[in-house]
């Protein structure tokens, strides 16, 4: 747990931002250690096409400085999926089918019927970030991949966002909280990996949420045991009925 106490500059928390792999979305099949690298659906989406070994090999790279940034690293990646023929069908079928994090959906439903904005800021697909959106009703979503594919249903190019890495997250947070209107301590970021330690330390209230690293949960102000989003709300509002009284 964090030893410094972050400076109170709001008497309530107006907007809630999320993760999503990991976070909102179960990739719990998947083990990473590094103290550099999340695992997400960049895992799943290399080991459906069965070359999981190259995403391991970029992986090494990136740990041992051969990129220059998350953004060469992901960039890299995408060519490999579009080597491998990674198809509009394939990729669709990985991101309809990839299950939720239990809770997921009813947490994001009660807050925002409780009033709080919802965002989601993640390293991972806009497809799936947009079907997040869509089926819950989050309110801005900033995702660093978007796929294009020709009308062949071939993997054509795509965008690349900076909000991968741990100083892109939290440029992109601070943006985002801009152009809400509200100020970092008025928000809350849960998440689960190394990237988000920049934006967990901007934050009114941070919560690592289904988090296995040390390097993690040594800088948040909650840690959430269990693997359902729903047990983040008590701690939401305990939290802000606690600001409150201050």
């Amino acid at each position: 747990m964090k030893s410094a106490k972050k400076e109170i500059k709001s008497s309530k928390y107006k907007m809630i931002f999320f993760d999503m792999d990991g976070t909102l979305v179960d990739v719990s099949h998947y083990e990473e250690k590094s103290n550099k690298i999340g695992v997400g659906m960049w895992h799943v989406i290399f080991d459906n096409l069965g070359i999981l070994d190259k995403h391991r090999q970029l992986k090494r790279k990136f740990e041992a400085g051969e990129f220059t940034s998350s953004i060469e690293w992901t960039n890299e990646a995408c060519k490999i999926l579009k080597i491998n023929n990674l198809t509009e069908e394939k990729f669709s079928k990985i991101i309809n089918d990839q299950p939720f994090i239990r809770g997921a959906g009813e947490t994001i439903l009660e807050l925002k019927k409780l009033g709080y904005k919802t965002a989601i800021i993640t390293g991972s697909f806009s497809a799936l970030a947009k079907r997040l959106q869509k089926e819950f009703g989050v309110d801005e979503v900033i995702a660093h991949c978007d796929f294009k594919f020709n009308r062949d249903g071939k993997l054509k190019n795509w965008k690349l966002l900076p909000c991968c890495g741990h100083e892109d997250k939290v440029g992109v947070f601070l943006q985002m909280v801009k152009r809400h209107r509200v100020i970092p301590s008025e928000c809350v970021y849960v998440g689960d990996d190394v990237n988000d330690i920049s934006v967990f330390q901007k934050v009114g209230l941070s919560i690592a949420f289904n988090c296995n690293k040390k390097e993690v949960k040594d800088v948040v102000d909650i840690v959430v045991e269990g693997k359902d989003l729903r047990l983040i709300l008590k701690r939401i509002s305990d939290s802000a009925k606690k600001l409150s009284s201050h």
